[in-house]
C-alpha cells in the first residue's frame, strides 16, 4: 500500500519529504476545518442585525504520523529528531502527494510523542500547524506558466480547459484570469499581487473595468523603468514611488477580468500573483 506523503519547505531551504529526515516515520494525512467569522451589527430598537463583512480566520492543520521503532534508544533518537524539525520558528510550506500543486504557509506546534501503550514499538501522534492566513495558495505563481504545463496544476484549480492562460502582456486591452477561489484584493484582503509595469509616455493608467478599481503613475518613462505596483505600495527600479502616484491600487475579481491601459504609448505588464484556495 502507497502511503501519503508529506513534503516541507522549511523557510528558504529545499523541500524535502518528512519520512526521509526520520526512520520509521510515516505520514498518515491531515485534516482541517476552515472558519470564517460574520460581522453583524445590532441597531437599538430594531429587530435583528444587518451584515457588515465576512473574513476568512486562521485556523489548526492537524497532521497525523506513525513512527515505528525497535528499540527505546531508537524512540528517543527518532523523537528528537521530530522535535528538532518542528521546533522551527521558521514559516513551513507544507503540500501533500494528493495535492502536489497546492501549499500552505504554516507554523508548527511542537507534538507531544509518546508509545502508544507499555512496551509498544510505535507511537501514533498529531502536529499541529497553525495557517496565519487561513488560506492555501497554488504552488506556482501566475506568470511561471511553464511551471503550470508542467507541474503546477491539479484538478481543483478552477483553470478551464482548453484556454492558453497569459499574464504578460503588450496590448493596451487584455484580460487577466484569476483561478482563485476568492477575489485578489491587496488592500481589503492583504493579498500578493504584483503588476510588473515598463512603458513609455507621460504616465500610466491601469483600470480593471470588471470592478472599477485603478491605479495611476503619474511620472514619465521612456520605456526601461520597472515600475512594480507590489499589493498597495509603488517602486521605481526598486526604490519606493507611491509618491508618483495616485495612491490607487488594482483588484481581481475570480474569473476573467478586462484590465486596460491608457496614458502611455506602449506598455510591457505582468501580472504575478498565486492563486488563492479555501
Amino acid at each position: 500500500m502507497q502511503h501519503p506523503k508529506l513534503l516541507m519547505k522549511i523557510g528558504d531551504g529545499d523541500e524535502f519529504n518528512i519520512a526521509d529526515k526520520v526512520p520509521g516515520l510515516e505520514y498518515l494525512g491531515d485534516d482541517s476545518t476552515v472558519t470564517t467569522t460574520n460581522q453583524l451589527s445590532q441597531v437599538a430598537g430594531v429587530d435583528g442585525a444587518i451584515y457588515q463583512y465576512k473574513t476568512f480566520n486562521n485556523y489548526q492543520v492537524p497532521a497525523k504520523f506513525f513512527l515505528r521503532f525497535g528499540n527505546w534508544q531508537s524512540f528517543k533518537l527518532a523523537k528528537h529528531e521530530i522535535q528538532r524539525i518542528f521546533s522551527t520558528k521558521k514559516i513551513i510550506r507544507i503540500r501533500t502527494d494528493t495535492e502536489t500543486a497546492i501549499v500552505r504557509f504554516v507554523l508548527a506546534n511542537d507534538p507531544e510523542i509518546h508509545p502508544a501503550e507499555d512496551l509498544a514499538h510505535y507511537s501514533l501522534f498529531t502536529v499541529n500547524f497553525d495557517n496565519p492566513s487561513g488560506y492555501r495558495y497554488s504552488l506556482f505563481r501566475s506568470d511561471t506558466m511553464y511551471n503550470f504545463a508542467k507541474s503546477g496544476w491539479q484538478m481543483g484549480m478552477n483553470i478551464p480547459i482548453g484556454e492558453k492562460l497569459n499574464y504578460h502582456f503588450t496590448d493596451k486591452s487584455f484580460k487577466v484570469y484569476n483561478a482563485s477561489d476568492i477575489p485578489v484584493d491587496p488592500y481589503y484582503g492583504n493579498h500578493d499581487l504584483k503588476i510588473i509595469c515598463k512603458f513609455n509616455g507621460d504616465g500610466l493608467t491601469l483600470t480593471n473595468k470588471t470592478n472599477g478599481s485603478t491605479w495611476t503613475y503619474n511620472k514619465a518613462s521612456d520605456g526601461n523603468d520597472s515600475i512594480v505596483l507590489n499589493g498597495i505600495n509603488t517602486t521605481l527600479n526598486g526604490k519606493a514611488a507611491s509618491v508618483n502616484t495616485d495612491y490607487g491600487n488594482l483588484s481581481l475579481e475570480t474569473g476573467w477580468n478586462d484590465v486596460e491601459a491608457t496614458g502611455a504609448n506602449s506598455v510591457d505588464i505582468t501580472f504575478s500573483f498565486p492563486f488563492i484556495y479555501r
